[in-house]
Formats: structure tokens, C-alpha cells, sequence
């Protein structure tokens, strides 16, 4: 029987009227879901129904358009996230510089990672790997890596091996919150925090079929439905799904996946709402980091002849790396009379990468010419985790003052698996045409000495969250208490099993103040603190020890109410201490610095210029130092580029000829940066072109309704460049041009 009415507990007024259809009113409130088809609806809010004289026949249900259930969207402006604070708060009373990839833009740029949907975002350096970043999400932002989240739930990795990866296909958006965000979310890196959010099920039914077909011979599909599986709207489905085959820009390589991410949404009640979600991820084929030294690169003065970028080194007999990854997700919400709202969130998640794989581990000098170090390695890794985070928020009036409380815990626990088995190095010419190694073809673990590790961890939390309103003054503090436990084994060559146990406990918390103008400007100050209590251990089979950050952020953000523009600027400084950076000579693992400093400024802009006329534009400079160091004291970290930059810019056509027809443009300028650590030579800046083409073929014939062709091209000259490297004997080589046409279908 259909209810009455579902009513929403918070309200975000706005000028916007409710349509009727077929004697049902719609309110665009924000607790459940439901695409609205309505173009005048998107990104609106309507106030709350509270007529108690309304016809007892009207269902009052909460709604959104599409790519809009975390909030209002204008354009490419979110305005509204709970990456900053664990509750919808505006982005411009958010005392820390954030940036939201929204689902428009990512169907616009092709997005084929979360990392790659990061490209144009202020802060952050997620292609350091360049090849090989397609299927490694890895970010760094303001210098620090960053910790990964997926729908509010921290992703634990598997430190030394591959990390879970989130197809972007089943996301709604990917948030950035840069800078310490250890007050709410708990144990973090420091640099900032990368939320996914996934898609999720809504009421009125859609559909989506992709095809793409691109350069190295890139297939890939994407499917995504969703609606009500009953009359009455209780229960909603959706059902998302990929697949993948290309090859790599480097010889021989091939990747391929299937992922599936089934969800659906119950509403036992009317103010509960419980969304059981599912990934299952399956890469039979994975290809190679292909590493490379400088020497051979034509980097650090080098007086050696390049080598060919493209061909394979490693040994051909001897590349069969796979990845599986599963997890279950439960987010549930009840929102109480009086205002108050419950969320309780878990996931179970499960990743295995069995790598088996050729390696390049530098050179040595032959007749005058650098040969190639090839090995094979095994190295199998599992994690298995659980986490859940549950809180309470809601409003309360005191005097003059109006306070958004947040309380709350959480909890995780897991296990980790690493090992790794590794024969040669066996020398072969790069130049010569017998450039491929063939070390041992029937290799097994048992034929090599061990490195391998056990962790298992346990770690809880409890935070506390005030945001007070008064007049235009915003005052936000956040404060919470972590413990962790870590059970760590390890043989680091040995066939000794050396066991430690490491317990941490630590405050953390955040102060920033805010002053709302009524023209949309919010000039704002805050300091944070983080703590991370690293999983893994170095080469030498030692575990890390807790990363803490220190952080002060100055900054102003600008967004007119209603508009498609969104600017934000900050200066911060931010320290940290035990800095986990990568081991200049073991690829693959990490070491820890003593203290890192890193000053910057970064710029973000997102607006539309004239109606249709789309600008999105950003800029860091990071000055960053090692300040505390046995070894390298007074260098700059690897991969950390002092300036970077990009632009894009992009125009719709609504009349004419070419109505229907959208052409985008982007400059992305990615800085110079140090390529060991000891800074003796830099991986020079490389700037690329991209473009893109989108057009709705409905406007050539009704029959093709629904129907859009795109053409993507990335780095449109083909720039032959190094993305990064982290020792003078590790260079990653960067994506070469790629082009895709791609073919959506909606109904």
C-alpha cells in the first residue's frame, strides 16, 4: 500500500516549486532517493510539506535529479558534501579547502580512474605512475599520500602490493578534502582524504548501456538500472556493471576485469532507510609497473642512447599477475521526529593480488653500455578487513546559536598477507635484438628465499563534532581519541620469524572559523592534527612507525547562492613526522623519513563563464623539505612536483546547426619534480592537451533519442615524457596518447 507520506527531518529552502505529476507531489528533500526527470528540478531543494490539510492522497517523498543524491549540484558545482564533516554541510562552511568531481564531469572526461577523475583538481598528484596508473589508484595530495574512503568507509590497503581499485563507472562523484581530516574519519595519513561515492538506487527508473572502443586496442562496456521493485516504493534496486580488456602501452602487457556492484535499498518505515551494496571485482590480466633507470631514460645527464619506451624487458615466460577483490556494504539511517538522525555504515572487504611478474631493477655498465637488471618475482598478498562507524548528529538551539552536534565511534579490524619471491638479476642488452630476459621459466616460491610478513590490527575510535552558527560566523570544532593495536610477523630473508607488537593511542582535533557574506564569500581559518598508525613494514622487515600531521590552512572561498561558479584559494602549512616515502632501493617497498615540511598555496576554480561556457581551472606550488633526516636532510621528497597546473574549458551548443553538439578542451602542466631523494637530478615538467567531444545524436532523428557519441583524447600530441620516479633507479614512463569513441545509450 503506498504510504501517505515520507517526510524528510532537515529542509534546504529554496525558490523552487514542486511539479505535480499525475496528482503526486514531489519535494526535493534529501533523505531518500528518487531521479527526477524534471530539468528545472536539478540541483533544487524544496522547503518541507507541512500542511496538515493537504489531500490525505499526496505522497511527499523525498527526491533528487539525477547525480544529485549527495546533495545540489549547479553545473559542475557541488554545493553541498560531507567529506568535510560527516554531515551535509554547505562547502563554503567547510573550514578546509575541498574540491567534488561530480558524475557530469566524469561522463564528460572519460574518467577511466578515480585517479584520472582527479586531473584537473587542485592539490592533488594521482598519475605518478603514468601507465601504470590505470589500474593503481594512488594520490597524493599536498605532497602526502592520501588515505582512500568509499562512501564515507576508509579503504585499508595492502601496504607493498596492489591496492582495492574502484571501477569510477559505478560512482556518483569522487570528493577531495585536503589537509588532516583525522578528527572525524580517524587514523589517517595527513595530506588529505579521497571519498568515493558510489551510485546509488533511486526511485524512478533509468537505464544506461556504454560501449567504448580506443587506442591499444581498449574495449569496455559499462551497464547501470535502477528503480522500485515495489508498488509502493519500499524497496529500490540498482545494479551496476563493466567490463574491460585492453592492452598496455607497453608491449605484451594486457589488462583485463569484470566488475559487478549490485545494490538495494530498503525502507522498512518511514523515516528508516537501510542500502545494502556489493562490488565484485575479477582481473585476470594485469599488466606491468615497466620501470626503468633514469640512465636509460635520458634523465640525470645521462650520456646513454634512450631506449625504446614501449618494448618489454622483463622475461616474457613469466607475467601472469591477478587481482580479486570483493566487499559488502551496509549503510542504514533512521531519522528521528524530532530532527536527529542515526547512521550506522559497515563493510566487509576482501583483496587478493597474486603478482607474478618480470622486473626491471637497474643497470649495470657493460663495454661502456648500461645492460638491464631482470628478475622474476612472485609476491602474493591478501587483506581481509571490517570496519563500521556509527553516528548521531542533529540540531539544537542555544541562545543565540545554533548547534550542529555530531557524535559518534568506529571501529576496524583485519589481517594482511604479504610475501615475496624473487630470482636473478640476469643481464640483458636493451639495445641489441635479443632484449628480452629468459630467467628461470619454471620458478617457483620454493626455489627462492622468502620475504614475508603477517599483520593483523585492530582500531577504534571516538569523535565529538560541534558546528555553531551565529549571525555569519561559523565555529567548528572536532575532537577525537584513537587507539590501534598491531600484531606484526615478519621473515625478511630469514628463516627466522621475528614478532613484535606495536599499541598506539592518540587526540586529534580540529578549530576552524568561517565568516559567511551574504554575497557568497567565505574567507576561513583552521588548524588540524592527524595520526596513522602505518600497516606493513620496510624491506628490512621493521614495522613503520605512526605518521603524525600538523596542519594551518588560511583560505576563501566564493559561490554566489544559485550560481555555477565555485572559487576557493588557501595557503597552509603542513608538518609531518615519520614520513612513509618510497625505498630508493627496493621497488615496491617503503621506508620513513624523520620530518617533512611542506608550505603551499592551491587554487581552485569552477565556473561558467557565459551560458554554456564551462571553465575549470586549478594551481599548486608545494615547497616542500625534509627537516628532520639522517640521510637527506634540507631535500624535497620524490614526486612531489613544486608547480602544477591545468585548465579546461568546455561549450555547449543549444541552437542552430550544431545544437546537441559539446567540444571541451584541457592543458594539464605537471612541474619538474626530484627524482631521488637525495635531489641530485629532477624529472622535468611535461605539459599535455586534452579534448573532448560529446554529441547527443537525438537531435538528428527521434529514433536515436537517448543516444550520445563521445570522442576522448588524452595527451593529443603524444608527448613522450617520465611521470615520475622515485630513485635513479626507478623512472615510470609517462600514458602515451590515447583516443576513445564512446557510445551511451539512456532510457
Amino acid at each position: 500500500m503506498l504510504p501517505k507520506k515520507i517526510a524528510a527531518t532537515r529542509n534546504y529552502p529554496s525558490p523552487y516549486q514542486p511539479p505535480v505529476l499525475n496528482g503526486i507531489t514531489i519535494s526535493l528533500m534529501f533523505s531518500l532517493y528518487i531521479t527526477a526527470p524534471s530539468a528545472a528540478a536539478e540541483g533544487q531543494l524544496s522547503k518541507k510539506n507541512n500542511d496538515a490539510t493537504a489531500d490525505p492522497s499526496t505522497l511527499t517523498v523525498t527526491a533528487s535529479a539525477p547525480a544529485r543524491i549527495e546533495g545540489p549540484e549547479n553545473g559542475y558545482v557541488a554545493e553541498e558534501s560531507t567529506v568535510g564533516t560527516k554531515t551535509r554541510t554547505s562547502i563554503l562552511e567547510i573550514p578546509q579547502s575541498v574540491s567534488v568531481v561530480t558524475r557530469k564531469q566524469m561522463d564528460l572526461l572519460q574518467s577511466s580512474s578515480s585517479s584520472a577523475a582527479l586531473r584537473y583538481t587542485a592539490g592533488a598528484t594521482s598519475e605518478r605512475y603514468g601507465g601504470f596508473g590505470d589500474y593503481l589508484d594512488m594520490t597524493r595530495i599536498r605532497g602526502v599520500d592520501a588515505d582512500y574512503y568509499l562512501d564515507g568507509l576508509r579503504m585499508i590497503s595492502n601496504p607493498g602490493s596492489w591496492l582495492p581499485q574502484i571501477d569510477p563507472w559505478s560512482l556518483e562523484r569522487v570528493e577531495v578534502l585536503r589537509g588532516p581530516a583525522s578528527a572525524i574519519y580517524g587514523q589517517g595519513t595527513g595530506g588529505g582524504i579521497v571519498n568515493q561515492v558510489s551510485r546509488k538506487p533511486q526511485d524512478i527508473a533509468s537505464h544506461q548501456v556504454s560501449l567504448s572502443y580506443g587506442s591499444f586496442n581498449r574495449k569496455q562496456f559499462g551497464f547501470d538500472s535502477t528503480g522500485a521493485v515495489t508498488d509502493d516504493h519500499r524497496v529500490l534496486y540498482r545494479f551496476t556493471a563493466s567490463g574491460l580488456d585492453t592492452q598496455g602501452q607497453i608491449e605484451d602487457s594486457r589488462h583485463r576485469r569484470i566488475y559487478l556492484a549490485p545494490s538495494l535499498t530498503w525502507r522498512p518505515t518511514d523515516n528508516a532507510t537501510w542500502t545494502v551494496m556489493a562490488t565484485y571485482s575479477w582481473e585476470p590480466d594485469i599488466a606491468d609497473y615497466n620501470s626503468l633507470p633514469a640512465a636509460v631514460l635520458g634523465l640525470n645527464n645521462s650520456p646513454y642512447k634512450q631506449i625504446d619506451r614501449h618494448k618489454n624487458y622483463t622475461d616474457g615466460h613469466f607475467a601472469n599477475s591477478t587481482r580479486r577483490q570483493d566487499s559488502v556494504s551496509s549503510l542504514f539511517e533512521y531519522q528521528f521526529d524530532n530532527g536527529w538522525t542515526f547512521n550506522s555504515n559497515a563493510r566487509y572487504m576482501n583483496v587478493h593480488s597474486d603478482i607474478q611478474r618480470g622486473v626491471v631493477y637497474g643497470y649495470q655498465l657493460v663495454n661502456a653500455q648500461p645492460w638491464l637488471k631482470a628478475y622474476d618475482e612472485l609476491t602474493p598478498a591478501t587483506v581481509s578487513t571490517f570496519s563500521m562507524d556509527n553516528h548521531i548528529s542533529g540540531d539544537i538551539d542555544v541562545g543565540p546559536t545554533r548547534h550542529t552536534l555530531l557524535a559518534g565511534s568506529d571501529f576496524s579490524n583485519g589481517s594482511l598477507k604479504n610475501a615475496l619471491y624473487s630470482v636473478g638479476p640476469v643481464l640483458t642488452d636493451p639495445y641489441s635484438a635479443d632484449y628480452r630476459p629468459d630467467l628461470h621459466p619454471d620458478f617457483t616460491a620454493s626455489q627462492a628465499a622468502p620475504w614475508r610478513e603477517k599483520q593483523k590490527f585492530t582500531r577504534t575510535g571516538v569523535y565529538l563534532q560541534d558546528q555553531i552558527a551565529w549571525n555569519h560566523w561559523r565555529l567548528t570544532l572536532s575532537g577525537r581519541h584513537d587507539w590501534s593495536n598491531t600484531d606484526h610477523e615478519t621473515n625478511s630473508y630469514s628463516p627466522v620469524t621475528v614478532k613484535t607488537r606495536q599499541t598506539d593511542k592518540k587526540w586529534t582535533g580540529r578549530a576552524g572559523l568561517s565568516y559567511q557574506f551574504d554575497i557568497g564569500l567565505a574567507p576561513y581559518i583552521s588548524y588540524a592534527t592527524s595520526f596513522d598508525p602505518l600497516l606493513g613494514s620496510g624491506y628490512d622487515g621493521k614495522a613503520f612507525l605512526p605518521v603524525e600531521t600538523k596542519q594551518s590552512e588560511l583560505g576563501i572561498k566564493f559561490h554566489p547562492k544559485g550560481s555555477k561558479t565555485l572559487l576557493s584559494a588557501a595557503i597552509f602549512q603542513l608538518t609531518q613526522s615519520n614520513v612513509k616515502t618510497s625505498d630508493a632501493e627496493h621497488l615496491g617497498f617503503n621506508t620513513q623519513a624523520g620530518e617533512s615540511r611542506t608550505r603551499g598555496i592551491d587554487v581552485q576554480a569552477t565556473t561558467e563563464l557565459v551560458h554554456n561556457l564551462n571553465l575549470i581551472a586549478s594551481y599548486t606550488w608545494l615547497d616542500n623539505e625534509l627537516t628532520k633526516d639522517t640521510k637527506n636532510r634540507g631535500k624535497t621528497l620524490t614526486q612531489v612536483p613544486a608547480n602544477s597546473a591545468a585548465a579546461w574549458l568546455d561549450y555547449r551548443f543549444d541552437a542552430g546547426l550544431l545544437s546537441g553538439l559539446q567540444l571541451g578542451s584541457g592543458v594539464r602542466y605537471l612541474g619538474t619534480s626530484y627524482g631521488d631523494p637525495a635531489n641530485t637530478f629532477k624529472v622535468p615538467s611535461a605539459t599535455l592537451v586534452d579534448l573532448a567531444t560529446r554529441y547527443d545524436l537525438g537531435q538528428l532523428t527521434p529514433h536515436l533519442k537517448g543516444t550520445t557519441l563521445a570522442i576522448n583524447v588524452n595527451n593529443l600530441t603524444n608527448r613522450k615524457y617520465v611521470a615520475s620516479c622515485t630513485s635513479e633507479m626507478y623512472c615510470f614512463v609517462g600514458q602515451d596518447r590515447t583516443v576513445t569513441a564512446t557510445v551511451d545509450y539512456r532510457w
